[in-house]
């Protein structure tokens, strides 16, 4: 990055520290405090004593439990990002901490992007921090509990895929991804789209290439995320049985109800669209604090994604983004709906946080202009980051 990168970078990532230390200021949740959900770190610390199993119980923890013995039920990258400072922390390892420094990570991660696409750093700034602070990611780069923890993982690591296959760089794309992939299985929807802009990538340099020259070339380069993927599945082997079983069949939870079903879609579908309840203190508006509220109300890069697909089908583009990738957000909002939960306590659709990396791509891809969409993108962005942000601040008062 030239110099005026760099300083943009670095204001992006101030301005989204700022904010969260702001919220932190209201609601006491500081980035030092302990971790009362820490199973990534309980389970580093067991595997450190040589142990898969975490030894006992820890009831306020989401934990598969199998022949007596408990597991964490969760896929398990964050887990070896978190070793080396279980070594030296034990339990005490700052998750909160780990987590934010993530959200920095990603924050760089999302600057490259742009710059790769736009060719330029002009609206950097306010792209990214719309990516950050204007829907539930806000409220989940608070904290580094279990759940929140691997979701912050999958989303630097995500845009870190979407930047190497931009870059050309087919083996580091595949490797992130299949971290991104031990952090959030969803992950996998989106090879197809990396494995694209990779080969668009590639056939610049090969104009008179064919896909099975590109794969034969670029066979070996996706040996470390065979790798990990090897990793995963021994690992799940030994602790449940099955090498595709990562443990939320075995929490108890799951085994009394299917973990997956289609008919909570219908119900599922309709919290997309739940809007606040009227009959709060001097006429204000009741937000939910539990699975989904309003889709284009919290989640408004939503809104200028669908906008952005509609005007590239109407002027006729043809391209993998604008074809298949919309099936492929479909496919995964499927199986979203099909979850028994919608991922329980949260302020912004936090399940849904999980797309927005696709999102962000894709709006950049298409390009879109017009003094229409960029009066449209400010405005939602603000009510997005002012939404976000009070209902962060209240959620929290609210668990206390």
């Amino acid at each position: 990055m030239e110099k005026e990168d760099v300083l943009t970078a670095l204001g992006t990532i101030g301005a989204v520290l700022a904010v969260l230390l702001a919220a932190a200021s209201f609601t006491g949740r500081w980035p030092t405090d302990s971790n009362e959900y820490s199973s990534y770190t309980l389970q580093a610390c067991a595997w450190l004593e040589g142990r898969l199993d975490l030894g006992k119980d820890y009831p306020w923890l989401e934990l598969a439990v199998v022949d007596g013995k408990y597991y964490v039920s969760f896929p398990p990258f964050p887990s070896f990002v978190l070793l080396p400072f279980a070594a030296i922390f034990g339990k005490n390892t700052p998750d909160h901490l780990i987590s934010l420094a993530f959200t920095v990570l990603g924050i760089v991660y999302a600057m490259k992007i742009y710059k790769r696409m736009k060719g330029n750093m002009e609206c950097a700034a306010g792209a990214v921090l719309f990516l950050f602070l204007s829907n539930g990611y806000l409220f989940i780069a608070m904290r580094g509990w279990v759940w929140f923890l691997a979701q912050t993982l999958y989303f630097s690591l995500m845009l870190m895929a979407i930047d190497q296959a931009l870059a050309g760089h087919e083996g580091c794309s595949a490797a992130a991804l299949a971290c991104a992939f031990g952090c959030r299985p969803m992950a996998i929807f989106y090879a197809p789209l990396l494995a694209v802009i990779a080969f668009r990538r590639w056939k610049i340099r090969h104009l008179d290439g064919c896909v099975l020259e590109w794969i034969k070339e670029k066979s070996l380069h996706l040996i470390p995320a065979v790798l990990i993927i090897c990793i995963y599945m021994g690992l799940n082997a030994a602790r449940f049985g099955s090498p595709f079983e990562f443990g939320h069949n075995y929490l108890p939870e799951f085994v009394r109800e299917k973990q997956f079903d289609i008919r909570y879609v219908p119900d599922h579908f309709r919290q997309m669209f739940r809007l606040p309840k009227a009959g709060g203190k001097n006429g204000a508006l009741i937000y939910d604090c539990f699975d989904w509220t309003a889709v284009w109300l919290l989640t408004p890069m939503s809104v200028l994604f669908l906008l952005a697909w509609a005007k590239a089908v109407w002027k006729g583009q043809k391209t993998f983004e604008t074809m298949v990738l919309p099936i492929l957000l479909a496919a995964h909002l499927m199986f979203l709906c099909c979850h028994r939960t919608l991922g329980g306590f949260q302020f912004g659709n936090r399940y849904l946080v999980d797309m927005l990396p696709i999102l962000y791509y894709a709006i950049l891809f298409w390009k879109p202009q017009g003094k229409g969409y960029a009066a449209l993108f400010m405005s939602m962005g603000m009510m997005g980051f002012a939404v976000n942000l009070l209902g962060t601040v209240m959620a929290y008062h609210l668990a206390k």
